[in-house]
């Protein structure tokens, strides 16, 4: 069995983020099958079918033995086997999901060799497909991000577009698994999305090409902006080439928020960007007691960035959180700005198995260059600053013959008062209670984006306000309260 060479501090999924690990603040947990579960309904089953009678019979037999006897009946009397192609390779992994799920741990997991290049692939941004994430709002797919130079931005799909059809698939209630596989295609091939913008009903045709951005960079108000996406093989790289032309710049913004982690070798370079040489980036604290220090490990340092503000949020998790510590305790002055971010403190280690899969266990707790584990606790940030509240919202899925006017209650009143008033629109209430106010924002909103604006919400005004706020949140930095804070404190306190 050997070891992958690149150690991950993270459990990360790119195309869906709705595939982390669950934590208390409602972060969607994969579904695993435990195989104790399926063991014991097996032989359950087995026995009154057998006997007819309820009593179980207790035989003495090994691991093995058993195995392969749950293989036999599930093969013969499954219901449902025939959906498989190959049922027996459902049935193991089945079983090797089982054997590393664990109420206490829900980063350690078993990965097939689909599902660890997928990871892998994922952490480095290297894929052939159309370079865009999206998220599932409760069955609305919307996409959040059009990656820089990618197949999606030369075609012309924007943040907030909503995905009504892929090929002429409708993909309302497709599992994120089927949209991805109908995204994925041979460099070069096209693939054709009907969506959504606003009031507008687009076919846009992209042509899938190869996508390896982890990097964004860019200026505002004359104060340079890193955004990392992920931490994967070639975002050290990426760093240098942007922070090169900002060598003649004393101050820089950071952008961690929505950063679920990668390698931890990447962290230890780009730590190093930033911190003088030796500098302690972070301790590993393993099962049997022993210490790792790990340190900067960057042949590059651009010490002319005398001031840093660090943006995070509830999503900055893992080696963003172990990135945000090192600077926040081993540069001069560097600080975080937003939410409290994700607080994973453990390391998972993969080792590959001779059949191209993969166990990713929990190897070590990282700590803080000054020894602070923020495991479960996240790291608070020195200017706490929150967004609107309607960015902190989920969009359920709605009806196509749900509608709301004056004087009716709703959840979906109450999510789009917020909206409108993120967007502009003044609203007296946020209560879910459809008033006059709540009429007069709607029909401005209609009004100015190609609606009817007769007083009515329906499900084609309600998914235009979700496109129009996920758009607004992605490419209007002037609504975006937390990197303008950083914008002010970095500019202040350079005066």
């Amino acid at each position: 069995m050997d070891k992958i060479e690149e150690r991950e501090i993270d459990e990360r999924y790119r195309l869906d983020r709705d595939d982390r690990p669950k934590k208390k603040k409602g972060i969607l947990a994969k579904f695993l099958i435990i195989f104790s579960l399926v063991a014991a309904l097996a032989v359950g089953f087995l026995g009154g079918y057998a006997l007819g009678s309820g009593r179980m019979m207790t035989i003495d037999i090994d691991y093995d033995q058993k195995s392969q006897m749950i293989r036999n009946y599930m093969e013969k009397y499954w219901l449902y086997g025939d959906e498989y192609e190959d049922l027996d390779e459902v049935l193991s992994d089945n079983s090797y999901y089982g054997m590393t799920t664990f109420p206490n741990d829900p980063y350690t997991t078993y990965q097939s060799a689909d599902e660890l290049a997928e990871f892998s692939s994922s952490i480095n941004m290297d894929f052939v497909g159309v370079g865009v994430s999206y998220t599932m709002q409760n069955g609305i797919p919307t996409i959040i991000k059009v990656y820089n130079d990618s197949p999606a931005a030369k075609a012309g799909l924007m943040a907030g577009d909503i995905i009504e059809k892929i090929d002429g698939v409708n993909i309302k209630d497709k599992t994120t698994e089927e949209i991805k596989s109908m995204v994925l295609g041979e460099e070069g091939t096209v693939v054709n999305f009907e969506i959504t913008r606003q009031n507008d009903s687009l076919s846009i045709d992209v042509t899938r090409g190869h996508v390896d951005t982890t990097v964004y960079g860019y200026e505002m108000d004359g104060i340079p902006v890193l955004e990392l996406v992920s931490f994967g093989t070639s975002t050290y790289d990426e760093c240098v080439k942007f922070l090169s032309e900002y060598q003649n710049s004393d101050k820089l913004i950071i952008d961690l928020r929505n950063n679920t982690g990668g390698y931890q070798t990447a962290v230890l370079d780009i730590a190093g960007l930033f911190l003088p040489d030796g500098s302690v980036v972070m301790r590993a604290i393993y099962k049997d007691g022993r210490e790792e220090v790990s340190y900067e490990t960057s042949d590059i340092y651009f010490d002319n960035f005398q001031e840093i503000a660090i943006l995070t949020n509830s999503e900055t998790a893992s080696a963003s959180e172990v990135l945000a510590m090192a600077l926040k305790e081993g540069h001069a002055n560097a600080y975080t700005v937003g939410d409290t971010s994700f607080g994973k403190g453990v390391m998972q280690s993969t080792f590959q198995l001779p059949d191209g899969s993969a166990l990713k266990i929990t190897t070590a707790k990282w700590l803080s260059p000054n020894n602070k584990w923020i495991n479960d606790v996240g790291i608070v940030p020195d200017h706490p600053v929150a967004m609107h509240p309607a960015l902190y919202e989920t969009f359920y899925y709605m009806d196509e013959n749900d509608s709301y006017q004056l004087s009716s209650s709703s959840e979906y009143v109450r999510v789009c008062a917020l909206a409108l008033d993120y967007l502009g629109y003044k609203v007296e209430r946020t209560d879910g209670y459809f008033d006059e106010s709540f009429e007069a924002a709607l029909n401005a909103y209609k009004q100015d984006n190609g609606f009817e604006p007769d007083g009515i919400l329906d499900v084609k005004t309600y998914e235009g306000i979700l496109s129009s706020i996920t758009k607004t949140n992605a490419i209007d930095k002037s609504k975006d309260v937390q990197l303008n804070e950083a914008i002010k404190l970095i500019t202040e306190q350079l005066l």
